[in-house]
């Protein structure tokens, strides 16, 4: 048994690789049903890499049966199926079925096609629906539901449609640009009719039969998922004024998992995969942001108590990724390689930095380093209170779909 600050080498990146490297991990587990395996950013090979083997470890050795990401809940339902058999090529179903251009890298679509390889473990979104700026691909199961049980409410779904639409976008980015230059009476049209929606979509469930219920569950999800979206935007909206609290889109992620725990029953065991900054169980203090963001991690943590472990996964040196929103690039964003900052001195990279790959337990211990990476910057987050274990790649590039060296002179 581990106790805390043991660490452990990581003997290998390579997704195929033995797993005794990484055996102590289960005992950082234990009895968890919910396991969140985290990175400093996204788009990043190594880190691709590590939680391929960490799920590996956590279906093969732990019997976990779910595997959900930081992506939209209802567009990845097209992936469950095609995990499960469904035709297809991953290149394809990956690009729709996954937001912000996550399917887009190879270490994604790896990883899906091992969990296709095996047919016996669930695939799910836990995110805001079309990379928290576009709610299109929420509409059509709650269409298919109410034009079955409450077909004189397809109108309302209409409205709502219609109305979100005015700021609609690929990406969350895009569609705040546009959601700030709408009219107060248009977007307080648009919360209206979604909340309408959903009021009216909740209120059908119990006279559901049985058979109709999981579908609703899915449709309701999803539609909730969109009304979070609209509450999105009016934070955005709210922070960049100086007085607002991002809340909607951690507290969807948190309530996706809770879905997830429900509609899969009492022995599901659920890896979550996001950025560091989502499943820490501490708030994250945003360099220009009002007040802390409180993210999915808190609210689990809050619930499941032990039963919710949240891993970290940072770099040492290398490149990241950074990123520019352009409504003409893939996913309205345009991405490129920049170097990584040196480690500041309070940092978890700085304690590690001589350790090369490695796995930290931080449950338990006190004091230690009072910040982590946040893609090119560092921000205060007290980590052996924030996670229960510490991954570190000592050197990260990158993943392959990403331009080598455009931003490396600028």
């Amino acid at each position: 048994m581990s106790s805390p600050g043991d660490r452990f080498e990581l003997a290998s990146l390579d997704p195929d690789a033995p797993l005794d490297d990484l055996e102590p991990l289960l005992d950082i587990v234990g009895d968890a049903h919910v396991v969140a395996v985290g990175e400093s950013n996204h788009d990043i090979r190594e880190f691709g890499l590590v939680r391929h083997r960490v799920v590996r470890l956590l279906v093969q050795r732990a019997g976990f049966t779910v595997v959900a990401v930081e992506s939209g809940f209802p567009e990845a339902r097209e992936l469950d199926a095609w995990v499960r058999g469904a035709p297809g090529a991953v290149e394809d179903v990956a690009t729709r079925g996954l937001g912000y251009r996550f399917g887009e890298a190879r270490e994604m679509r790896d990883l899906l096609s091992r969990l296709r390889a095996r047919g016996d473990v669930a695939f799910a979104g836990l995110d805001l629906p079309g990379s928290a700026g576009n709610a299109d691909r929420a509409w059509p199961p709650a269409a298919e539901v109410l034009r079955e049980a409450d077909s004189d409410a397809l109108p309302l779904l209409e409205d709502a449609r219609r109305a979100m639409a005015r700021y609609r976008a690929v990406h969350s980015g895009l569609a705040m640009a546009r959601y700030a230059e709408l009219e107060r009476a248009d977007r307080d049209a648009a919360t209206a009719a979604i909340s309408e929606l959903l009021a009216r979509l909740e209120g059908i469930g119990p006279a559901l039969p049985p058979p109709a219920r999981t579908q609703h569950a899915v449709a309701l999800h999803a539609i909730r998922g969109a009304w979070r979206l609209d509450q999105f935007m009016r934070e955005l909206l709210a922070v960049a004024a100086g007085h607002g609290r991002l809340v909607s889109r951690d507290a969807h992620m948190a309530e996706s998992v809770r879905w997830l725990l429900e509609h899969h029953g009492p022995d599901a065991r659920i890896v979550l995969l996001t950025h560091n900054g989502h499943l820490q169980r501490t708030p994250v203090p945003f360099e220009g942001m009002p007040h802390p963001m409180v993210p999915m991690g808190m609210y689990l943590d809050a619930e499941l108590g032990t039963r919710y472990r949240p891993i970290a996964i940072t770099g040492g040196s290398g490149t990241t990724v950074g990123l520019t929103m352009d409504p003409a690039a893939p996913g309205g964003l345009s991405l490129h390689e920049t170097p990584l900052p040196a480690a500041t001195d309070d940092s978890v990279e700085a304690w590690l930095a001589d350790a090369g790959a490695v796995g930290v337990d931080v449950r338990g211990a006190s004091g230690g380093p009072g910040r982590i990476r946040h893609a090119d910057t560092f921000v205060a987050t007290p980590v052996f209170d924030a996670f229960d274990a510490v991954l570190q790649v000592p050197r990260v590039r990158p993943s392959d779909f990403v331009p080598a060296g455009g931003g490396l002179n600028g």
